[in-house]
Parts: C-alpha cells; structure tokens; sequence
C-alpha cells in the first residue's frame, strides 16, 4: 500500500508541496492567501476552513482558477479521482460550465468535497493566487479528531487548523497542530519537497538506546532528527505504526 501510494503520488507530482501563505483570522473566521507560482507545478495541498455549504470543490474554487485546464486529484485509497477545471469551454457549453471529469467533456453535476483536514493534489493551469475563506474547521473551545483506523495504510492528511511550523507544536486544546503520540512503533511521514519524499520516521521503540526524549528519525532509523515542519495548508502522507486518532483543538 505504502509503495503503492507513493509511486503513484510521485509520478504525479512535478512541483514543490504547497504552499507559501499568509494567515489572518478573527475568531473563528479565517483566511489564508495560498501562493501557487508555477503554472503546471503539482502542489499538494489541505483546507483548514468550512467553505460555502459542503465544501465542495465549486464553493472552495469559487473565485476560479488560472484561464485553461487545471487539474484537481483527489486520492481515494488506490489511485486519484480527477477533475479538470476548464474554463476554454471545450465543448460550447457556455461559461456555466468549468468543471468537468477527467475526459474534459463530462460536465460534473455532482461536485466532489474537500473536507477539512483531506489532502488532495492541484496543478494549476498557470501562476495563481487563491484566498480561501472560511469558518476555521474548529470552533473555539472544541477539538477535532481524525481517525486512521488502519496500521501501514497510507493516509493523505494535513492540519484542521490554518497552522504552520513544526508538527509537533501545539495540545488538544490548541497551540498548533499537535502531531504527537503516535502508535507504538515505526510510523513514516512523507513530505513531497519538488523531486522526491523526504522521509521522517517516529519510533518509539527507541531503538538505539537514546532514551523517550528522542522518538524522530532519519529514514535510516538511527539518526535523530527534529520533527518535520509544514506550512499553512500544505498536505502529507502518513503510514502510521497502528490505529492513531489525530487530535487537534482551538
């Protein structure tokens, strides 16, 4: 499954992971500016806000994308479901129509969600610049749980809230994004970084010695390394050891 997920994300990407971006927020009202600069570049993205009513993909992509075909990939366990956002009207529809499936002739008329928390793949068709905007996913007070059932799946995951610094910051109750405790054992974290993963293991077995104070890892499993980081909105691949509930608050 792993190599499965990582073979099929890697030969799909061809740019640097999302994002670099502003956050502003007042209460629990958001948003974020998301810079894509590279026209054709894969960024691998997460939204931290409740947007229109479902969160689909016209009400996240409201204001539009850059003029001609930009693709949308969504992983759905074994592959990526796609979705072209073409506004060049291949077919003469009209410009009501600007979603289409992968054939670029299909007009969606049931739009895919992008829940909080769900990463999901953008090659925008040219230089752009979104706001998304938006409830902050969690409301003041109250914590989200993400439940990975499955120990050795791959899931494609990024923070419920507009954070960015290292994973590890942060407690139930808020502070950042609160990547800690995972299941006892080896888990991996793959950050794509423009050609490649960077790897990062969590290992709890301590396997060489250094004591609790050092669970983060080089792929090597022997190198400490400091936790990784990840920007507002940036999505990542996490295998973890065993079933993990991912906790993060506000």
């Amino acid at each position: 499954m792993k190599k499965t997920l990582l073979i099929a994300v890697a030969a799909l990407a061809a740019g640097v992971i999302s994002s670099q971006a502003q956050v502003y927020s007042q209460n629990i009202v958001g948003y974020a500016n998301v810079v894509n600069s590279t026209a054709g570049a894969n960024y691998f993205m997460a939204i931290p806000f409740k947007i229109g009513v479902s969160n689909g993909i016209n009400e996240v992509f409201a204001g539009g994308l850059p003029y001609g075909t930009s693709y949308l990939n969504i992983w759905n366990g074994g592959g990526f479901d796609t979705f072209l956002y073409d506004n060049t009207d291949p077919n003469g529809y009209g410009t009501s129509v600007v979603w289409y499936q992968s054939d670029d002739a299909t007009p969606i008329t049931n739009f895919p969600k992008l829940p909080v928390g769900m990463g999901f793949v953008l090659q925008p068709a040219g230089a752009w610049t979104n706001t998304f905007a938006g409830a902050i996913g969690i409301n003041v007070g109250t914590s989200n749980q993400m439940v990975m059932p499955t120990a050795g799946a791959n899931y494609f995951i990024g923070s419920a809230v507009p954070y960015g610094g290292s994973i590890t910051n942060g407690s139930n109750s808020g502070g950042g994004a609160n990547f800690n405790n995972l299941p006892y054992g080896t888990s991996y974290i793959n950050i794509w970084n423009g050609g490649g993963f960077d790897t990062f293991l969590y290992d709890n077995t301590d396997p060489n010695g250094y004591g609790t104070s050092v669970v983060w890892y080089a792929p090597d499993d022997a190198t400490p390394i400091a936790p990784p980081s990840i920007n507002v909105g940036q999505a990542f691949v996490l295998q973890p050891a065993g079933s993990y509930t991912w906790t993060t608050g506000l």
